[in-house]
C-alpha cells in the first residue's frame, strides 16, 4: 500500500513506483514490454472507423483489433498478481486489461469487436434520454456524460466503465482494444454525477499520460498474442488531431540556492532531473531549460523542479537553520492563536467544543436565517443548503445528549454562517448553548437551574478571560430569543444571548423546555483581542466597602446605574456591583430598590472617611439628576 497525493497519478502503477525507486537508488529502469510492433501497412484502418466528435474531452483515442483469440482462464502468475492487488480474476482477456492498468497505470478497455454493428466507434457527449447498462449490470441514465458509442447508441461510459452490451464473453473471438487519453475534468464530472468511482476513473480524473495511451495499447496487443493466441491486425488507429505538448520550465541556480536551503551541485541537478526523464538543456552557466515528461502533469513551475531535487536529495539531509526562522515576524495576530485562546477559555468555563456539518436541509437552513444558499449538486436532501446559523446543529446535539440521559450540557462551536443577499457572506461565529443544572444537587446545596443570569455571567466570564473589557448588555428584541440581550463592545453590537424561543425548539423537535444560548461574531472578538492589555501595580493601601441602596424605576437598567457611578465616583471608586433587588408596593408603582456594593481604594494613600463620604454624595447627586433615583436609608 502506498499513500499518494492527488497530483501524482504517475505512481498509481508498478512502473511508476519502480521509476521512483530507480531514481532514488541511482539505477536505470528497464522496461519489460515492447514500445511498438513492426508493421508495413495499417490494415486495421480498413476494418474500424473511429469518430471523435468531442475532441476537447477526448484529445487522443488509440484503437486496434486482435482476431481469433481464445477466451480462457488466466495463467497462475497473472491470477496471483491480480489477487495480491485486490482484483478478481475473470478471464484472460479482461485480466490482461486489468493487469496493464496495474502495471503501467494507463486504463484500457477491450470490446467484443463483433458486437459493433458497423465496426464504428464514436466518442461524444450523451444525449437526453440515453442510458447504458454498465458492466456491473446497473442501468445508468446519462445526462451529458462522455460516452463511447457503436456509431449510434452508447456502449460504454468513457473513462469510467464499459457496457454489458459490448462486453467480452466466453464466445468472443475478435476484440477491439481501446486505449485513450480523456480530459480529467470531464471524467471527474461523469463519475461524480453517476455516483461511480472505478480504478479507471481514479487515474483519468487525476491526469493520465497522453503518450501512455500508445504504450498501453502495444502492451495489451503483446499479451493478447502471448496469452490468448490472438492474431493482431497490423496497425494502430491514433486519433490525435492536436498534440499535447509539455511546456518548458526555466530553472536557475539562484532559485535553487534560495529555496532549497542546501548546496545542490550542477551534476546532482542534471542527474536527478535526467533520471526523472525530463529533457534538459543547459542554457548558460546558471540556467537550465527543462521539459517534463508527459506522465508528470504536476511539474508546472520552477519551484516544482526544485522540490523534486530536494526530495531525491533527502529532506532529512537538509539542515535546519535558526536564522531562517529569525527573519520572519508575524505582524498580524495569528488567527489560530486567537481561536486557541477562545477554545481554552470556553473549556475552562466547562464547555465542550463541537465540530458540526455546515450543510443542512432547506427547512433547518431557513429556520434561523433567510436567504439560505442552496448546493448545486447536493448528496442528499439533508445536506442541500449551507447553514445560516450554528444554533440548529448545537441544539440537535443537546437533544441527542438529553435523550441519552445527559441533561446537563454546555456546548460551543466556532464556525461559518453562510448568507446570501446583494453579496454572499461567510462570517465566523462563536455560538454556545447551556442546558440543565447550573449547580447540581448535593448534601450542601439544592440544585439550581441554568437561567438568563447564569448565561449572562458565563458570557461576562468569557470576555474577562479573553481580557476584553467594556462589554455591556442591553435588553433587546430578537427573533431567536424569548428573553434576549444584546452584547455590545464599546457601543457596537457584536452578538446576542438569551433564552431560545420555544417555537425553534419545537420546529427542531428538541425535547427540552428551556435552553439558553449566545452568539457573537468572531471577528469582533479577534479585533478586541489585539488590544494591548496594560497592568497596574497592586495598590498597597486597604480597600473600603460601602453599600448604597437606591429606589429606581423598574425599567432602569442596573448596568447604566453602575456605569454612571463609576464615572461619578472619581478615581477612588474601584468597582460597583449590584447585590440585591427588592420590590414592594411600599416603594411606589413600578419601582424597585437596588443595593449596590461599592469598593473604594487609593493608589497613593489610605482613604479617609471624608473622601469616601464626598464621593458617595457626588454619586447620589448624579443619579438623582440622571435617573430620578432616591437614596434609601
Amino acid at each position: 500500500e502506498i499513500d499518494l497525493t492527488p497530483n501524482r497519478p504517475d505512481c498509481m502503477s508498478h512502473v511508476g513506483v519502480a521509476r521512483e525507486i530507480a531514481v532514488k537508488t541511482g539505477q536505470k529502469l528497464k522496461y519489460s514490454y515492447a514500445n511498438s510492433l513492426d508493421y508495413k501497412k495499417n490494415k486495421v484502418a480498413d476494418i474500424v472507423t473511429i469518430n471523435v466528435e468531442d475532441k476537447e474531452s477526448c484529445p487522443r483515442y488509440v484503437a486496434g483489433v486482435v482476431k481469433n483469440i481464445n477466451v480462457d482462464s488466466s495463467p497462475d502468475w497473472m491470477k496471483d498478481m491480480l489477487t495480491s492487488a485486490g482484483q478478481r480474476s475473470i478471464n484472460n482477456i479482461v485480466d490482461i486489461s486489468n493487469y496493464v492498468l496495474l502495471e503501467m497505470g494507463h486504463p484500457t478497455h477491450i470490446f467484443d469487436y463483433d458486437k459493433l454493428p458497423s465496426q464504428t466507434v464514436g466518442i461524444r457527449k450523451s444525449k437526453k434520454g440515453e442510458s447504458v447498462i454498465s458492466l456491473d449490470q446497473e442501468k445508468r441514465k446519462l445526462i451529458d456524460q462522455l460516452v463511447i458509442t457503436d456509431g449510434k447508441k452508447p456502449i460504454a461510459i468513457a473513462g469510467v466503465m464499459g457496457g454489458s452490451d459490448s462486453a467480452v464473453t466466453d464466445k468472443t473471438k475478435n476484440v477491439l482494444i481501446e486505449s485513450a487519453y480523456f480530459d480529467p475534468i470531464t471524467i471527474r464530472r461523469s463519475a461524480k454525477s453517476l455516483g461511480m468511482s472505478t480504478e479507471a476513473s481514479k487515474r483519468f480524473e487525476r491526469g493520465a499520460d497522453p503518450e501512455g495511451a500508445v504504450h498501453a495499447y502495444w502492451r495489451v496487443v503483446e499479451l493478447l498474442e502471448e496469452l490468448a493466441g490472438g492474431e493482431w491486425v497490423p496497425g494502430m488507429i491514433d486519433a490525435y488531431p492536436k498534440k499535447i505538448k509539455q511546456k518548458p520550465i526555466i530553472l536557475t541556480r539562484e532559485k535553487i540556492d534560495i529555496l532549497s536551503g542546501c548546496e545542490l551541485s550542477d551534476s546532482f541537478v542534471n542527474a536527478t532531473l535526467s533520471n526523472l526523464e525530463l529533457d534538459i538543456k543547459k542554457d548558460g552557466k546558471n540556467k537550465w531549460i527543462c521539459t517534463p515528461p508527459s506522465f508528470r502533469p504536476d511539474l508546472e513551475r520552477e519551484v516544482d523542479l526544485i522540490e523534486e531535487c530536494c526530495r531525491v536529495y533527502g529532506y532529512d539531509k537538509i539542515h535546519s537553520n535558526f536564522h531562517y526562522a529569525g527573519l520572519y515576524d508575524l505582524a498580524e495576530v495569528d488567527p489560530e492563536d486567537v481561536l486557541s485562546k477562545i477554545v481554552i477559555a470556553m473549556s475552562g468555563l466547562g464547555f465542550r467544543q463541537c465540530y458540526l456539518n455546515s450543510l443542512t436541509d432547506e427547512n433547518t437552513a431557513g429556520l434561523l436565517g433567510k436567504n439560505a444558499i442552496p448546493m448545486k449538486n447536493p448528496l442528499s436532501s439533508a445536506m442541500s443548503h449551507l447553514r445560516t446559523s450554528l444554533y440548529p446543529g448545537l441544539l440537535q446535539t443537546v437533544n441527542h445528549n438529553i435523550r441519552n440521559g445527559n441533561a446537563n450540557v454546555n456546548l460551543f462551536e466556532i464556525g461559518k454562517e453562510y448568507k446570501t443577499g446583494k453579496k454572499n457572506s461567510e462570517i465566523y461565529h462563536l455560538t454556545g448553548i447551556i442546558h440543565g443544572d447550573w449547580i447540581s444537587k448535593s448534601v450542601h446545596n439544592n440544585e439550581k437551574r441554568q437561567s438568563i443570569h447564569s448565561l449572562k455571567g458565563t458570557v461576562e466570564a468569557l470576555f474577562n478571560r479573553l481580557k476584553i473589557i467594556n462589554i455591556t448588555f442591553s435588553t433587546a428584541d430578537h427573533a431567536h430569543y424569548k428573553y434576549g440581550l444584546s452584547i455590545a463592545l464599546e457601543k457596537s453590537v457584536i452578538g446576542h444571548c438569551g433564552k431560545l424561543n420555544q417555537s425553534i425548539l419545537n420546529d427542531l423537535d428538541i425535547d427540552a423546555d428551556e435552553i439558553f444560548g449566545f452568539d457573537v461574531e468572531l471577528e469582533s472578538i479577534s479585533d478586541a483581542m489585539k488590544n494591548v492589555v496594560k497592568f497596574s501595580a497592586v495598590a498597597p493601601y486597604p480597600k473600603v466597602g460601602r453599600d448604597m441602596n437606591f429606589v429606581l424605576d423598574n425599567n432602569t437598567k442596573t448596568a447604566d446605574i453602575s456605569n454612571e457611578m463609576l464615572n461619578a465616583g472619581s478615581q477612588i471608586l474601584l468597582s460597583v456591583k449590584p447585590v440585591d433587588i427588592f420590590q414592594h408596593k411600599s416603594l411606589g408603582d413600578n419601582k424597585k430598590s437596588v443595593t449596590f456594593h461599592l469598593e473604594f481604594q487609593s493608589a497613593v494613600k489610605t482613604l479617609e472617611e471624608a473622601e469616601i463620604y464626598s464621593a458617595m454624595n457626588d454619586i447620589t447627586a448624579i443619579l438623582s439628576k440622571q435617573f430620578d433615583a432616591k437614596l434609601r436609608d
